[in-house]
């Protein structure tokens, strides 16, 4: 990974990370009319933000409310098939549910970090889109504090059950899902599904601290 994605993966998964439902203010016997996609990252994003610039948060308190927000707001089964492609498909329930918990614990664990090297870099949306299968993108720059532009991340939502949450997000062209599935599926078709499974849980052995 180059070193600009690097840079940019620190806010951009702080913020996919902490994906969380946002409560609007209204007047008790109003319902609430659910977000759409652009307006939850925007708000969410200032949220993010808020967190990683408050100076009170501790390293360790970064990445436990991080973690903790990920696991309750990225859809990560749906990450998980599309990272495998055309194999999930012939896989048993048991190996599912094997290969889910694994790729989870993967993804928290490599990026769980990426908040300690947060140096004030914004977020600004830049617009959205629809997608097939009711998905929405919505279209942001990663700004440094010089105010120039480092890297283009766009997000990739999905609505289940009344809620939006992130299934991918492609920086500067590169997808997240895709580059998962381009070394998956190399693995699998060299040692299959038993191989995947052991080596992600050697590398969440080695990272899970």
């Amino acid at each position: 990974m180059s070193k600009t994605r690097q840079i940019a993966f620190v806010p951009a998964f702080a913020v996919a990370f902490c994906f969380a439902g946002v409560l609007q203010l209204q007047a008790a016997d109003t319902p609430a009319a659910p977000p759409n996609a652009r307006e939850l990252t925007e708000k969410v994003i200032r949220d993010v933000l808020a967190v990683l610039r408050d100076p009170k948060n501790s390293v360790a308190d970064r990445r436990d409310k991080v973690q903790q927000i990920a696991y309750d707001n990225l859809n990560f089964d749906v990450m998980a098939r599309l990272s495998l492609g055309q194999y999930y498909r012939g896989l048993t329930d048991a190996q599912k549910s094997q290969y889910a918990d694994a790729f989870k614990q993967h993804v928290t664990n490599t990026y769980r970090h990426t908040t300690d090297h947060y140096t004030d870099e914004d977020i600004k949306v830049t617009g959205d889109r629809k997608e097939a299968k009711e998905d929405w993108t919505v279209m942001t720059q990663i700004i440094d504090n010089k105010g120039s532009q480092v890297v283009k991340v766009d997000y990739r939502l999905r609505l289940k059950d009344g809620a939006w949450k992130v299934i991918d997000l492609t920086i500067d062209g590169v997808s997240l899902v895709s580059n998962f599935r381009s070394q998956f599926q190399a693995i699998m078709n060299n040692g299959g599904i038993e191989k995947l499974l052991q080596l992600l849980r050697e590398k969440n052995a080695a990272n899970d601290k």
